[in-house]
Order: structure tokens, then C-alpha cells, then sequence
């Protein structure tokens, strides 16, 4: 991500340790994966027509190594399952003058707005809902060094749906191995 053209340029990394925020140089912007969810609120039955080519997948009527392709599109599939992703925001900067900064650009229509969210995914020409659940929250700190560290933290959810043709793809849980001895002895008694 970057700033508008009289700003700054703000690095954005998926998932940097925290651990390893000393040695990063600042303004910082962090992506990390906060779970999935199926959105049984949007779910539907039945067949409909794709007016995309889905990823990952090859139709059985359409047999080739090179996946969908986009010029067939609409397929009649299955309705997709669908899903939120959930994913945590972090900005970090040193100077309360960029997170003032950073603050009012994130809040800007196309990247984190509080309302009317959308992600574009050029992949497959889709425009997916972003949905800000939790933020921005403020939190003044310090770092591992004891220098001053100013974290923005973002909760979003982006709507994505996935083919019941790929979901059965994934191997399924067979077995739960879960070591009981640790259990039994932290059991608080009365």
C-alpha cells in the first residue's frame, strides 16, 4: 500500500513476527490472517450461473491442463459455499504525526471505509464486500528496544466463496490424537 502521491511510501508485509518489529524500519503496515468463517446468511441451493471463471478448478465438461477458460464463462455450477475471511490490520509508525496520517488514509473509500468496503480481485474480475468489524484501536507501546511504537489494529472480513467441487478436494480429518496425561494432571480440584 501507499500513501498518496505528496506522502510517503509505507511498507506492507503479510504476517511479520512480533518479535521482529525492533529491526523494521516505520511507518509499517501488517497483514495477518484472523480466521474463516462460512456465511450461512448468504448460502444458497441449488444451480446458478458463474459469470466467472472460479479458480482452482476444471469443469468435468470442459477436460484441459489450463483450467477454466474465462471466454466459456457463465458455467451452470453448483451455488458456492460461501465464506468470510477475517483478517487483522496492524499500522504501525514511531511519530503520533504519521499515525494521524496513516489513520485518515486507511479510512479512505478503497482501502478500510467504515461502510461500503470493497476489495477488487483482478484474478478472476470480481469486486469482493470488505466489512470493517472491529477498529481502527489505538494502542501506545513499546517496542521490544523500549522505543515508542504507536499500533493501529483493523478487524476486516472480505466475502469469498468456494466451489463444493473444490471443498471435497481437501483431505478430511480421519483422527484426533490428543495426549490426555497433560490433562490429568493440571485437574483442579475442589
Amino acid at each position: 500500500m501507499n500513501a498518496p502521491a505528496e506522502g510517503r511510501s509505507v511498507p506492507v508485509r503479510y504476517r511479520v513476527p512480533e518479535s521482529e518489529l525492533a529491526k523494521q524500519t516505520f511507518p509499517l503496515i501488517v497483514i495477518e490472517h484472523a480466521g474463516l468463517e462460512k456465511a450461512d446468511e448468504r448460502e444458497h441451493r441449488g444451480r446458478t450461473l458463474l459469470p466467472y471463471a472460479a479458480e482452482g478448478t476444471t469443469p468435468w465438461w470442459q477436460p484441459t491442463d489450463t483450467g477454466w477458460d474465462v471466454t466459456a464463462s457463465p458455467y451452470i455450477v453448483d451455488f458456492p459455499i460461501p465464506y468470510d475471511i477475517r483478517y487483522r490490520v496492524l499500522v504501525f509508525t514511531r511519530l503520533s504525526e504519521h499515525d494521524i496520517a496513516l489513520a485518515s488514509a486507511m479510512a479512505q473509500f478503497d482501502r478500510i471505509p467504515a461502510r461500503f468496503g470493497f476489495l477488487t480481485i483482478p484474478e478472476d474480475g470480481t469486486v469482493r464486500r470488505l466489512d470493517l468489524l472491529g477498529g481502527p484501536e489505538l494502542v501506545d507501546t513499546r517496542d521490544e528496544d523500549g522505543k515508542r511504537l504507536f499500533r493501529r489494529e483493523y478487524l476486516i472480513s472480505v466475502s469469498s466463496e468456494m466451489l463444493a467441487s473444490v471443498a471435497v478436494q481437501y483431505a478430511q480429518a480421519t483422527s484426533v490424537a490428543l495426549d490426555f496425561e497433560y490433562f490429568s494432571d493440571h485437574v483442579i480440584k475442589p
